[in-house]
């Protein structure tokens, strides 16, 4: 009982860590230009951060989507190691998408909204099946442009969040039928 509090007690902690590296990662990649010593600076902070959330992930590896995170995470991270540390998106999916407008074909081989995209033609970007390709409409947050890595890691992050909210349940449940079954006429 006390190695299990203790574990959970640790995967919060884990949890806590790998989310302050993603926003801070997340941040960085948004702010950092991509050429230079800068753009040297951030594809090794981008890089390094990736497969430290990656490791971190299967540092929860009793967590089942865990394991989907960090194959969501390597998933990603291909195509991103092609591109100097940005995900190819192609300048007709984004017109087809209809939600950026802004971004026209001036825009090409630049990176997008200060984010972690980069504007390419489809013959320019290297494991485009895995780049942001898929376009989903959601109701109030709207319309944006995924990779299959992001839904692999989506799917993650939701049986980790179900496998963390129903442990309580799981253990009220053993305990019940632990103290139902020993002793009972």
């Amino acid at each position: 009982m006390i190695a299990r509090t203790a574990s959970r007690a640790g995967d919060s902690l884990v949890l806590a860590i790998a989310a302050a590296i993603f926003v801070a990662q997340q941040v960085a990649i948004s702010n950092i230009g991509t050429g230079g010593a800068a753009g040297a600076f951030r594809q090794v902070l981008f890089f390094s951060t990736t497969v430290v959330l990656a490791l971190l992930a299967l540092k929860l590896r009793r967590l089942w989507g865990a394991w989907l995170v960090a194959l969501g995470i390597l998933l990603n991270l291909v195509p991103m190691a092609f591109h100097s540390g940005s995900m190819p998106i192609d300048y007709a999916i984004l017109q087809r998408s209809g939600a950026f407008p802004e971004v026209t074909r001036d825009d090409v081989g630049k990176q997008t909204n200060h984010g972690k995209d980069v504007v390419l033609d489809r013959g320019d970007i290297h494991f485009f099946a895995l780049s942001d390709r898929y376009i989903v409409t959601l109701p109030v947050y709207g319309t944006n442009i995924y990779s299959l890595g992001d839904f692999v890691l989506f799917a993650g992050l939701g049986l980790v969040i179900v496998q963390v909210a129903g442990e309580p349940l799981l253990r009220r449940g053993q305990r019940t039928g632990q103290s139902g079954g020993v002793g009972a006429v």
